[in-house]
């Protein structure tokens, strides 16, 4: 298995000697921490796919860990929902199903039309600044077809509002739930237009953030993730799901 995960104290992709350098001399909970960044990875990446197994000496074995960090890890990856335990086979990745897509989409609108009504209070004009920039960043990314800066822009840009909304806790349900459409998102955004549609959408709720009409900034990102929903499930029933047994 391989993937690249910065940022979280090593690389994956660099020299397996370096790594086991780097992972011997860590304390087990940092372990833990390594093992869960490196298979969460493998799945957002579709390194591990839908329905595959992964097992926790499968993993001890590439990292050159002890097998307890990762079972430690995997467990934790469970709990999110993002795997699966399988006795005796090991944790399998959980295929979602379009009745999981819609579960997912109806929380997201509740919430995150609730934190850009939030958002709307806010009046620091530094996050304001943030927040305008970042809609920039969008907004070129588009005019290059750039879709890895586009990506990242939008992350920010939702960083960014949950920041102003002051709620971590709705940010860390979203996270998770975004965790779970990551692999889908990457091909969704590949669809002709679907960036240049998107980003009036989040100029709009931008907008009304700004403006602090909280009211409008709910109904304009509500709306905006309402049409991310009827055009990914639209994708998954004509081009995937006809062709996939476990799901996607």
């Amino acid at each position: 298995m391989r993937a690249d995960v910065r940022g979280k104290g090593y690389t994956v992709s660099s020299s397996r000697a370096t790594r086991r350098t780097q992972l011997a001399a860590q304390p087990a909970t940092t372990l833990q921490e390594q093992a869960y960044e490196f298979v969460k990875a493998q799945i957002m990446n579709l390194d591990l796919k839908p329905g595959q197994y992964v097992t926790d000496s499968q993993v001890a074995s590439e990292l050159k860990i002890s097998r307890t960090p990762v079972r430690e890890a995997l467990r934790r990856l469970e709990q999110e929902g993002l795997l699966v335990n399988q006795a005796r086979r090991g944790w399998k990745v959980y295929a979602l199903s379009l009745d999981d897509i819609h579960q997912i989409f109806d929380i997201k609108i509740a919430i995150e039309g609730l934190i850009a009504r939030q958002a709307a209070d806010c009046r620091d004009e530094k996050l304001q600044n943030k927040l305008r920039a970042a809609m920039k960043d969008m907004e070129r990314a588009v005019e290059r077809d750039d879709d890895t800066a586009w990506q990242e822009a939008d992350r920010t840009l939702h960083q960014i509002i949950f920041e102003m909304a002051g709620n971590e806790r709705a940010a860390s349900i979203v996270q998770n739930l975004n965790d779970h459409w990551h692999r889908l998102r990457i091909g969704f955004l590949a669809m002709q237009g679907r960036k240049e549609r998107s980003n009036p959408e989040h100029a709009a709720f931008v907008d009304s953030i700004l403006r602090g009409d909280g009211d409008e900034a709910q109904r304009q990102i509500q709306s905006h993730l309402g049409n991310v929903r009827q055009e990914l499930v639209r994708l998954l029933v004509n081009l995937v799901l006809p062709y996939v047994e476990t799901g996607v």
